[in-house]
């Protein structure tokens, strides 16, 4: 079942251009991770508006059965970005590759238990 994507405008303009690109972003997510059963995002600008130069900053929640994921725009030195269509793709970019690595981890150890459940039947030991 496919969970619908809910948005959240902080100290920003809410253009339908924007809220368009953010679903079509937030659908895209299910490729990475079927099972998502939320899926909120927060597009913030700053408290001062557009000309105090502060940035802006995206961020991802998402919740999938035995995890949460948290995913934002941030930079390394927690700065934001001057674009808020940049501040999207990169927290997109950072949801995207949790959801890539939790199924691999998954993955690795469902595909750990086969391998053992089917060297066992080989063996014939239990």
């Amino acid at each position: 079942m496919r969970s619908p994507v809910t948005l959240t405008f902080r100290h920003t303009d809410h253009s339908s251009a924007l809220e368009a690109r953010a679903r079509e972003l937030g659908e895209r997510l299910q490729r990475y991770g079927e099972r998502i059963t939320q899926c909120h995002m927060t597009l913030e600008g700053s408290r001062g508006g557009h000309h105090s130069g502060a940035p802006y900053v995206v961020q991802i929640d998402l919740a999938v059965p035995g995890a949460q994921i948290h995913a934002d725009s941030r930079q390394l030195n927690g700065a934001g970005h001057e674009d808020i269509n940049l501040a999207l793709r990169e927290a997109f970019t950072n949801a995207k590759r949790q959801l890539q690595e939790l199924h691999s981890k998954r993955f690795k150890f469902d595909a750990g238990i086969t391998i053992e459940r089917l060297g066992a039947a080989k063996t014939g030991t239990p």
